[in-house]
């Protein structure tokens, strides 16, 4: 019994562990348990030992898929976090950069001559050379 505990004790500090070595290792650890457990269980079998470790083995490959896809989520939420918060920013600086043009350009109007050249209108009317002036701002 103290073996199983043991074991099992091993096998969760492994499922913490380095993600490079956590997977043969919690395979390993855990395929052993099972055996172990299998054993004991079945009397001292080695047809239980072997059912154990087949057992031990699913858990370890279902344990290891769903870390995988938790640390996968955890990117993925991290980077639409991280995408969020430029987009914020890039906002945020248009907004200040339109404050500061609508302050710089509201200031005074500027007035511009236009010279007109003599035309002809569609109904033969002739329009005589003229200077107009338009307000900018």
């Amino acid at each position: 019994m103290k073996t199983i505990a043991l074991l099992l004790s091993v096998s969760t500090a492994l499922l913490s562990g380095c993600a490079s070595l956590r997977q043969p290792a919690t395979d390993i650890v855990l395929t052993g348990a099972g055996g172990a457990i299998g054993y004991q269980a079945s009397g001292k079998s080695i047809k239980g030992a072997a059912i154990g470790a087949g057992a031990g083995y699913l858990v370890s490959k279902i344990a290891n898929n769903e870390i995988t896809a938790a640390i996968a989520d955890a990117e993925r939420h991290g980077y639409d976090r991280a995408m969020n918060q430029a987009v914020k920013q890039q906002y945020w600086i248009i907004q200040n950069q339109q404050r500061t043009e609508n302050t710089d350009t509201a200031s005074e109007p500027r007035y511009v001559n236009v010279r007109l050249p003599e035309a002809v209108t569609p109904d033969g009317v002739i329009l005589k050379p003229a200077t107009i002036t338009l307000r900018t701002e």
